[in-house]
């Protein structure tokens, strides 16, 4: 057996420490490549060369799909495509890869919710897909613990049942809104929500009773304007001149003299005091 020289076992145990330090090095080459994809894509997307910062991170997630910045990617990607190329049908393809593979990403809520805002775009049966999205929200742990991010998750399917004309189911989401008292604007708005979807179904006696209860229940505040201005509006539609008067009245008190509103509703009231008096002499 052939000795092997003492300088060749030294050249040779070099090599092996060598070989050895950039296997432990490769790694963090990678992620320093990984990172500096990344960065070069906000770059180009803060100088407005969206094409181009798609690129980036569309590369990093391909060559790198282990990286933890795969998830950013995919969320910068869809944004990208949603608010500054307005190509829908990319903007879901890359919402839903990401909701789908990164269940526990830091981006799963605000992919879903862009997922959903997308999907109210694309007619009647993209908002019955965003009904079904936003639903699905209602017992996200992060929505459950943010009470006021539930209520907007609310309202957003409220909205798409009066888009719908789904009023009942809207009236249901609304008085979940009521029933959990997050706060007293959120279901002052619900009220005013409930007595319009009345209104939109001619129900105009239940739009009243609606209207009313919500300007008793925030003892005629400025909380409740919208219910009490909804309210002289039907009364004055429907000839009730006295009753329009009253409420118009009660929204005069809660405004300053100085806001647009109050002289708006000081002219109707004048208006509507001089068809009365004509009603009266006619």
């Amino acid at each position: 057996m052939t000795k092997v020289p003492p300088f060749l076992l030294q050249r040779y145990r070099l090599l092996l420490v060598m070989l050895m330090i950039g296997l432990l090095l490769l790694p963090g080459c990678k992620r320093d490549e990984a990172q500096r994809i990344f960065d070069k894509g906000v770059s180009l997307w803060e100088a407005a060369k969206y094409d181009e910062a798609i690129q980036n991170f569309v590369t990093l997630t391909q060559a790198y799909p282990e990286h933890h910045l795969v998830d950013d990617s995919l969320f910068w990607i869809a944004k990208i495509y949603e608010q500054y190329l307005h190509n829908p049908e990319q903007t879901i393809r890359f919402y839903r890869t990401l909701t789908s593979k990164f269940e526990n990403s830091e981006y799963q809520l605000r992919a879903m919710i862009g997922l959903g805002k997308v999907r109210t775009l694309q007619g009647a049966e993209g908002k019955r897909k965003a009904i079904r999205i936003f639903r699905k929200l209602q017992n996200y742990p992060e929505l459950v613990h943010q009470k006021k991010k539930w209520v907007e998750n609310q309202f957003r399917l409220v909205n798409l049942f009066f888009e719908l004309k789904q009023y009942e189911q809207a009236r249901v989401e609304l008085k979940q809104i009521i029933i959990r008292k997050i706060d007293p604007k959120f279901d002052s708005k619900a009220y005013f929500l409930i007595g319009r979807s009345y209104l939109l179904e001619e129900n105009i006696e239940l739009a009243i009773i609606t209207f009313q209860e919500a300007d008793r229940k925030y003892g005629f505040k400025k909380i409740s304007m919208d219910s009490a201005i909804s309210l002289a509006d039907i009364y004055e539609q429907r000839g009730e001149l006295r009753l329009a008067i009253t409420v118009y009245e009660t929204i005069l008190s809660r405004l300053e003299r100085k806001e647009v509103f109050y002289q708006l509703a000081n002219d109707r009231i004048k208006r509507l005091a001089l068809r009365l008096k004509k009603t009266k002499t006619g």
